[in-house]
């Protein structure tokens, strides 16, 4: 036989042995129950990636339902449902008020993942970017999702949200029902990096970003190059573009020294999705700080506005309650949940990863999987004690 050839059948063969040996191992690991209230409003698709990715690991750690099965991204959740794009059939489902009570007792925990919602655009008008993205079919947080959150909180459970927990297009008094109950402060203000702000070089950026800062600057788009785009929830869009107001393009996520010890995480990451700006009270401890890179003119622009270049990324209350907040829509990303079966997997992107990967897949395998899987687990075995 040809000793190259049969090179290439060893090397093969360890290769299916591996991959064997870690779906036996994942198999094998110990399950480990936990009855999670997950809350996705902005379901858009049937990939749900609002939530994928936080079943991601509820599937590779055995995280599973009282009953034992694993979490099914279809249907273990509250929000809203495709039932058939093409024929934009949908359904909800949405906690009442009579309800609260019993799910309060009998969920471990809360996620709210996303409550942002299902707009024209997205469901009955497919990949329009002309619509304006107030058209809403369904979202925003309810009376119920708030008393279910006050009433988890006044029983000491896990509450895990993120970015759009509480921002447009929740109304007002939602929005300062859930500030006063956590001790936050939105802005205002949303925003996300774009590596292109050239509109005829990128066709998919988003019109009505254009279509407002024209009708608020006098007909004029002047944006060529990566850029910081921020948009207030009056209308107002404010641009921090590359060269212009931005020495560093993309915003970093800087974690302090008690977020890298306790959760691994770096210490600086990219992050290059969407993002509130929202401060916090004394009460709370502030893991993890998104950063823009501004020049003296960038700086002026923000000051202009009353924001500051840092502001909290994470923020965390595990005194009297347990309670985070990820200022980022940290969980959306497009992983392979087959891929969650294979003991090992998550411990592949440290070593392979830092060169190949977009800097969301980085910031995903680095700092988010880390940082949940270390919170779900300190959380099981508090209540398993």
């Amino acid at each position: 036989m040809n000793k190259k050839f049969l090179i290439l059948i060893i090397l093969i063969g360890l290769i299916v042995l591996t991959i064997v040996s870690s779906w036996i191992l994942w198999l094998t690991k110990e399950e480990k129950p936990l009855n999670i209230y997950v809350l996705d409003k902005t379901v858009p698709t049937m990939e749900r990636a609002e939530h994928k990715s936080f079943n991601w690991i509820l599937d590779y750690n055995k995280y599973v339902k009282p009953d034992g099965d694993l979490y099914d991204i279809e249907k273990d959740y509250y929000g809203f449902f495709p039932l058939n794009t093409k024929s934009q059939e949908f359904d909800f489902r949405s906690i009442r008020i009579h309800e609260i009570e019993d799910a309060a007792n009998n969920y471990d925990m809360l996620y709210y993942a996303d409550t942002y919602g299902v707009y024209y655009n997205e469901w009955y008008k497919k990949g329009a970017t002309d619509v304006k993205h107030t058209q809403k079919v369904y979202g925003g947080l309810n009376q119920n999702d708030y008393l279910l959150m006050k009433q988890m909180k006044e029983s000491g459970k896990l509450i895990i949200s993120e970015f759009n927990l509480y921002n447009a297009p929740t109304n007002g008094l939602i929005r300062e029902k859930v500030e006063e109950l956590f001790g936050l402060k939105w802005s205002g203000w949303t925003g996300k990096y774009f590596a292109n702000l050239d509109t005829l070089e990128g066709s998919k950026f988003p019109k009505w970003i254009v279509n407002l800062y024209m009708e608020q600057n006098n007909n004029q788009w002047p944006f060529k190059n990566a850029g910081i785009v921020l948009v207030h929830k009056f209308g107002t869009i404010a641009i921090l573009e590359q060269g212009t107001h931005l020495t560093k393009e993309i915003p970093f996520i800087l974690a302090n020294n008690d977020a890298v010890n306790r959760f691994k995480v770096p210490e600086v990451v990219h992050y290059p999705q969407w993002f509130d700006i929202t401060t916090s009270t004394e009460k709370n401890n502030v893991l993890a700080n998104f950063k823009f890179h501004v020049n003296t003119k960038g700086d002026s622009l923000l000051r202009s506005y009353d924001l500051k270049p840092v502001f909290p990324a994470v923020i965390e209350h595990i005194s009297d309650y347990k309670f985070y907040y990820f200022g980022g829509d940290f969980a959306e990303n497009n992983v392979n949940n087959k891929l969650a079966y294979f003991e090992g997997y998550r411990n592949i992107f440290p070593v392979f990863g830092n060169s190949r990967y977009s800097s969301t897949k980085k910031f995903y395998w680095a700092f988010y999987v880390p940082m949940v899987t270390k919170i779900l687990d300190d959380y099981y075995n508090e209540l398993n004690q």
